[in-house]
């Protein structure tokens, strides 16, 4: 496949590779996800980032595929860490899009050293995580 895009499953969440760099980048997409995962889309998102692709090493991940209840932002950013560590990235300039952009937040502040540069998209500029809400955690 051009670029040396791929599709991969890593502890239960569906990402996508791609690119000829030596830097890992993270794309982190939002809600919108949660409609129609990264799964198979590797051909696809490789053409459409193939700017990315030159520079970097791509990764776009969705969430995992079964969200438990009462599963938080903070959570999706663990499992983040979780999916990076798995495929031994130790660290990336991350993208977080909307929701994405939330879990990029969280992300960099429990893991300062597992990101590099870290650009923000059309997302709240802070969450408070409740506890019982049931849109995943978010209460802004």
């Amino acid at each position: 496949m051009p670029y040396g895009a791929k599709n991969g499953t890593v502890n239960g969440t569906d990402f996508v590779s791609f690119g000829r760099g030596e830097d890992a980048l993270l794309l982190i997409p939002g809600l919108g996800d949660g409609l129609r995962t990264v799964k198979g889309m590797a051909l696809s998102l490789s053409w459409l980032y193939r700017e990315y692709a030159k520079a970097y090493r791509v990764y776009v991940f969705s969430r995992r595929n079964a969200l438990p209840e009462g599963f938080t932002i903070r959570d999706m950013a663990d499992d983040l860490k979780g999916a990076m560590d798995a495929l031994g990235l130790r660290r990336a300039d991350v993208l977080g899009v909307s929701q994405g952009g939330m879990i990029a937040q969280h992300l960099a502040a429990a893991y300062p050293e597992a990101v590099g540069r870290l650009a923000l998209a059309v997302t709240a500029e802070w969450a408070v995580e409740k506890k019982n809400d049931r849109a995943g955690g978010l209460g802004v």
